[in-house]
C-alpha cells in the first residue's frame, strides 16, 4: 500500500527535524498493514533509523507521533508520544 504524505511541518517542528537531522518522507509504501482508520499515516519522517508517523489518537481525536514496527510481517504502530519532546525522551 502507497502513502502520500504530508510534508508542511511548523517551525518548531522543522527545527526538531533539523536539530535531529530526520528526514521527511512524502511518501511510503508499506507491503502489510494493520492500521485502524485512525491511523492512516498524515506526516512521517525518519528520526535515527526509526520511522515516525503523525496519527489520529482515537481516544482524544487529536493528532500524536508513534513509531512504525513490523510484527510477523505486518506494520502496525507500536509506541505513541503526545508531542515531539516526549518523542525524543521516549527514544
Amino acid at each position: 500500500m502507497n502513502f502520500k504524505l504530508d510534508t508542511n511541518y511548523s517551525e518548531e517542528e522543522l527545527q526538531f527535524i533539523s536539530e535531529h537531522d530526520c528526514k521527511i518522507l512524502s511518501e511510503i509504501t508499506l507491503s502489510k498493514t494493520n492500521f485502524s482508520s485512525y491511523e492512516i499515516p498524515r506526516r512521517m519522517f525518519n528520526y535515527g533509523g526509526t520511522y515516525i508517523a503523525e496519527i489520529i489518537d482515537d481516544e482524544t481525536n487529536s493528532p500524536v507521533w508513534a513509531v512504525l514496527s513490523k510484527w510477523k510481517g505486518v506494520y502496525h504502530f507500536s509506541t505513541y508520544y503526545s508531542s515531539l519532546e516526549r518523542l525524543e525522551q521516549g527514544l
